[in-house]
C-alpha cells in the first residue's frame, strides 16, 4: 500500500473508533457536546458571538457505520464556537502591513507568509471584528481546493479573504489536532467533494461546512487518538520517503546503471576470479622495485613511504588475490604543472598543447584551447607530458581524468601519474577513479592536496584480471548505450513495425533491464488534453 493511501486509512480508521482501544470511564461524548453547547448559549448571553442558525438533524441515510460505545454522530457545526470565513469584499493591499491570506497561503498544509499580500492596520481591525484567527483556531479551504485544514500555530495578527473558513472550538471540550486529522479523513473528504458546488472557482459554502456530519469521541479518546495518529504518521513519512527513493531510481535506473556497473567491478563482483592469476601482492612489489631502480637512476624523485592502509579506511572486502594499496604505490611518477604568464606574448600561442581543467572535459585528450611556446615552457613550472598517460585535476574539477593521447603540458590544476602500463591497465585505473566521490578543501576554490592524493586506497586486482573486467565493462556500457537509445527513441507508428528496436540481450547476461520509449512531443499533447478531458477539474490552485 502506498504511503498516501495508507494515512487514509489510518484517518478512516482513527475516525471510526478502530484505532486505540475504549475506556469505559471517558466521559461520553454526550456530555462533551452538551457542555459546548452550553458555553455557546453563554458566550450568545454575553454578546460575544452571534446566535446561528439551526443546523438540520441527522438522518439514517448520513450515517455510514456504526460507532463505538461512548461516541456519537453530530454536525461539525454543533462542536465549533464560532464558524465564520474572510471577507467578501478585497480589501486595497499595501506594500507592508498586515498579512492577508487566501486559499493559496495555505493549500500546502501549513500557513505560509512568503507568498501573502498584505493590507493596513485600520483595514485589518476592521476585519478582525468578523474574523479574528488566533492561535489553536482551525483555517479550512473553502473555495478552489476546498477541505485543507491547518491549525493556527502562530501568534503573529492576520486577517483572511473569503476562499478561507474560520471555526474556533472550545479547547477545553474539543482537541484541535483531532478535527484537524477528522477533516482530513474519507469520511470529511467525501462530504466536503459531495457539497462543493460551482464552475471554475468552486466554493464549500459555510452551511454545507456547518451541516457536515462528524463522529465525535469522548475527549480523552480524541488525544490517544492523536497520539496514535502522530506516531503513525511518523511511519508512512519514512515510507513515503523510501517510495520517492524507489521512484527515483526506476526514473533513473538507465543513468544510474554505468556507475553501478563501475561500483560492482571494483569491488571484484563483476568478473570470475582465475585462481592461475597473478596475486595482486607480486604485481604491487613489482612496482615497486621498479619505481627504486628509477630512482637510483635519477630518472624519478625518491618519495616519502606511504602509511600502511588501517582498517577503517577498508571499504569493502576484496577476492582472494586482491591487495587494497595506496594510489601512490602503483606509480613511478606524479608530475604537476603551471601556468606561463599571461603578461609575456612571447610564452603563448605555440606549437606545444597546454592543459588546463577546461580541456578534461573528455575521456581522451586529442587537442587544447590553449598551446604555449618552448620558451614559456621552459620558463615556467609547467612539464611536458608524454601521451598516453593518465591526468586528473586536482582544483575545480575534482573527479576529471582523462589519457593524453598526445604530448601536452599541464597547468598547476592538473596532475599527471605515471604508471607502469605494463602492469597497471590504464582504463581500469579510470573505470575505478570515476566511483570516487572527491571532496576537497581550501576556503575559495576546492582541491585536494597531492599528499592526499596518493594515500587514496586502491583495490588492486591482477592484471589478468583487471583486463577482464575492463572487455566486460566495456560490453556493459555498449548495451547501456543502446539502452539510453532505446528508451529516448520517439514511438512511431508504422505499419512495417511499431515496436522499438531493444538490444539483444545474451542468455547468461546477470542484469535485467528495462528501456521506456517516450512519446513524441505531438503526441505528449494529445495525451495530455485526453488526461484533461477525462480528470480535469476546474479547481484553482
Amino acid at each position: 500500500m502506498k504511503a498516501s493511501k495508507l494515512r487514509q486509512s489510518i484517518l478512516q480508521m482513527a475516525v471510526q473508533g478502530k484505532l486505540v482501544p475504549q475506556d469505559l470511564h471517558d466521559e461520553p461524548a454526550s456530555e462533551l457536546l452538551d457542555r459546548i453547547r452550553k458555553e455557546k448559549i453563554q458566550l450568545i448571553k454575553e454578546g460575544k458571538i452571534k446566535k446561528e442558525k439551526t443546523l438540520s438533524p441527522i438522518t439514517e441515510d448520513e450515517i455510514p457505520y456504526d460507532l463505538p460505545e461512548g461516541w456519537l454522530w453530530c454536525k461539525l457545526g454543533d462542536i465549533c464556537i464560532k464558524l465564520t470565513d474572510g471577507t467578501h469584499a478585497r480589501p486595497r493591499y499595501v506594500d507592508l502591513g498586515v498579512p492577508f491570506l487566501s486559499v493559496k497561503d495555505i493549500s500546502s498544509g501549513k500557513i505560509c507568509f512568503s507568498s501573502a499580500k498584505y493590507i493596513t492596520k485600520e483595514d485589518h481591525e476592521e476585519l478582525y471584528k468578523r474574523c479574528n484567527p488566533e492561535k489553536g483556531d482551525i483555517l479550512l479551504t473553502k473555495v478552489g481546493t476546498t477541505g485543507i485544514p491547518v491549525i493556527v500555530d502562530t501568534d503573529r495578527e492576520f486577517s483572511l479573504f473569503v476562499s478561507v473558513a474560520l471555526l474556533k472550538v472550545s479547547h477545553r471540550n474539543t482537541d484541535n489536532k483531532y478535527l484537524e486529522y477528522l477533516i482530513r479523513s474519507p469520511l470529511v473528504y467525501q462530504q466536503a467533494k459531495e457539497n462543493t458546488r460551482g464552475v471554475g472557482n468552486k466554493n464549500w459554502v459555510l452551511t454545507a461546512i456547518a451541516n457536515t456530519v462528524i463522529a465525535l469521541p469522548p475527549l480523552a479518546e480524541q488525544q490517544r487518538i492523536v497520539a496514535k495518529v502522530d506516531e503513525l504518521m511518523v511511519l508512512c513519512d519514512k515510507l513515503e520517503a523510501a517510495e520517492n527513493e524507489l521512484e527515483t531510481l526506476e526514473n533513473n535506473f538507465i543513468d544510474y546503471l554505468p556507475k553501478s556497473i563501475l561500483q560492482i567491478a571494483v569491488q571484484g563482483k563483476l568478473v570470475k576470479q582465475a585462481t592461475q592469476d597473478e596475486p595482486a601482492e607480486a604485481l604491487l612489489e613489482q612496482i615497486r622495485k621498479e619505481k627504486v631502480w628509477l630512482a637510483k637512476e635519477g630518472k624519478v624523485k625518491k618519495e616519502k613511504p606511504l602509511p600502511p592502509i588501517t582498517e577503517d579506511e577498508i571499504l569493502y572486502d576484496l577476492p582472494e588475490g586482491w591487495v587494497w594499496c595506496r594510489l601512490g604505490s602503483l606509480l613511478h611518477d606524479n608530475i604537476g604543472g603551471g601556468t606561463p604568464s599571461k603578461q609575456n606574448p612571447s610564452y603563448w600561442n605555440g606549437d606545444i598543447n597546454w592543459a588546463s581543467v577546461k580541456d578534461l572535459n573528455c575521456d581522451v585528450l586529442t587537442t587544447t584551447i590553449d598551446t604555449i611556446t618552448e620558451l614559456g615552457l621552459a620558463e615556467s613550472s609547467s612539464n611536458l607530458i608524454s601521451e598516453g598517460n593518465i591526468i586528473v585535476c586536482t582544483r575545480m574539477g575534482l573527479g576529471k581524468i582523462v589519457v593524453n593521447a598526445i604530448p601536452v603540458a599541464i597547468n598547476q590544476d592538473l596532475r599527471a601519474l605515471i604508471m607502469p602500463k605494463d602492469k597497471i591497465n590504464l582504463t581500469y585505473f579510470i573505470y575505478w577513479y570515476k566511483t570516487l566521490s572527491i571532496i576537497g578543501g581550501g576556503m575559495t576554490v576546492k582541491g585536494i592536496k597531492n599528499e592526499d592524493l596518493v594515500k587514496i586506497p586502491f583495490p588492486l586486482p591482477s592484471l589478468a584480471e583487471q583486463q577482464r573486467i575492463v572487455a566486460k565493462v566495456d560490453e556493459l556500457m555498449s548495451f547501456c548505450n543502446e539502452l539510453k537509445e532505446a528508451r529516448n527513441a520517439p514511438v512511431l507508428h508504422s505499419s512495417v513495425s511499431p515496436v522499438i528496436p531493444f538490444p539483444k540481450v545474451q542468455a547468461e547476461e546477470s542484469l535485467l533491464m528495462v528501456a521506456q520509449g517516450v512519446p513524441s512531443q505531438e503526441q505528449s499533447q494529445e495525451l495530455r488534453q485526453a488526461i484533461d478531458d477525462l480528470f480535469g477539474d476546474d479547481e484553482d490552485d
